[in-house]
């Protein structure tokens, strides 16, 4: 039986979640439908054993891939060449998807007339206490698109009502990927950004569903967006960006529209703001080290230069207080002062919660 959704699983001693992973899929009703790709990655526990009883209970649609461990974007290079499905989307094993959401996503997915570049959903982020809140690419509330039309990726790119996505919303055509010799970069974390970014310099088409499918969990220790597992990751986050950009450095943008480039462009640019804003904001300033952002911030001044991004600003995010921390560091070699980032961390909930009472 043809299958419509290839789903990628990497797994790194995850025993303990993987069954929650494997379960939401094989809940939804639609499991012949899928390709079902779990990659362990070397796992020193027993999620080998657990992938492999899955696999045995549910031949047709359950594959394990073993190999040794080479961190995240390893697991998808595996993986990707063994995928049979018309679509291909990650699941990250300590999240799981919404098996009424997967089922009713199968059935969009096989009623679009044609094959379709990107496809985008909802999500669902389960913040720390059990918190949830749910992801969709809107702007202030209103949604610009029509669920389920078929748009060209240059008018989406160039209305500017998005300014990139996240790897829990994307599906891809998996030929595209093939197309192009998609590659994620071996041995660190963070290379699920290339996912959301790298596909949209060879897209063509993009549709909307209104579904929430991937359940992103947040609330758990040692999860990578954790502040103090990025701390602790940051060189790998450097060396992720350093290569983003080096993709964009390589990549043919010839034949891109001006709306396309101008939107990778922004994009690039707001990694590299990011990668700013957690030395200059985020790390505890015990572990801010002057001369180490020093050398990295004359590679970013000249990257920002040779791709003609112009400058970068780094506010804190509660809106509230508006003093440019890239700005500070250039004038005074140093970060906001103490009594700024204590008043910053003391406003940012309260102004957080005020911009979900009036927006969501």
């Amino acid at each position: 039986m043809e299958k419509i959704l290839s789903i990628i699983i990497p797994t790194y001693n995850m025993a303990a979640l993987l069954p929650r992973c494997l379960d939401s899929l094989t809940a939804s009703g639609v499991l012949d439908d899928l390709d079902i790709l779990v990659v362990n990655d070397g796992s020193t526990d027993s999620s080998r054993a657990v992938a492999y009883s899955y696999a045995e209970r549910y031949p047709q649609s359950i594959k394990v891939v073993d190999k040794k461990n080479g961190n995240y974007g390893s697991t998808i290079n595996a993986a990707l060449p063994l995928a049979v499905g018309e679509y291909v989307k990650v699941l990250d094993s300590d999240d799981w998807f919404d098996s009424q959401g997967l089922a009713k996503y199968v059935a969009e997915l096989k009623s679009l007339e044609q094959g379709v570049d990107v496809s985008v959903t909802h999500f669902l982020m389960i913040h720390e206490g059990g918190r949830t809140e749910t992801v969709k690419y809107q702007n202030y509330g209103r949604e610009p698109y029509t669920y389920g039309k078929v748009y060209n990726l240059d008018k989406v790119l160039g209305d500017g009502f998005i300014r990139y996505f996240l790897m829990h919303s994307l599906t891809y055509r998996t030929q595209l990927l093939r197309d192009h010799g998609y590659r994620q970069t071996e041995g660190i974390s963070y290379t699920d950004i290339q996912w959301s970014s790298y596909p949209f310099f060879w897209a063509g088409s993009i549709v909307f569903h209104d579904l929430v499918v991937y359940r992103y969990n947040m609330d758990r220790e040692g999860q990578t967006m954790d502040p103090a597992v990025i701390r602790k990751s940051l060189p790998q986050l450097e060396r992720m960006t350093m290569d983003l950009m080096d993709f964009y450095r390589k990549a043919d943008m010839s034949d891109l529209s001006e709306a396309r480039v101008g939107f990778l462009r922004q994009y690039f640019k707001n990694r590299l703001r990011l990668l700013v804003k957690t030395h200059l904001m985020d790390i505890p300033r015990r572990e801010f080290d002057k001369e180490a952002f020093s050398s990295l911030d004359s590679w970013i001044q000249a990257v920002l230069t040779e791709f003609r991004m112009g400058r970068i600003r780094v506010f804190p995010e509660n809106k509230v207080i508006r003093i440019d921390a890239y700005r500070y560091w250039h004038r005074h070699r140093d970060r906001l002062p103490v009594w700024i980032e204590g008043l910053n961390h003391l406003v940012d909930p309260i102004a957080r919660r005020i911009f979900v009472l009036l927006f969501h």
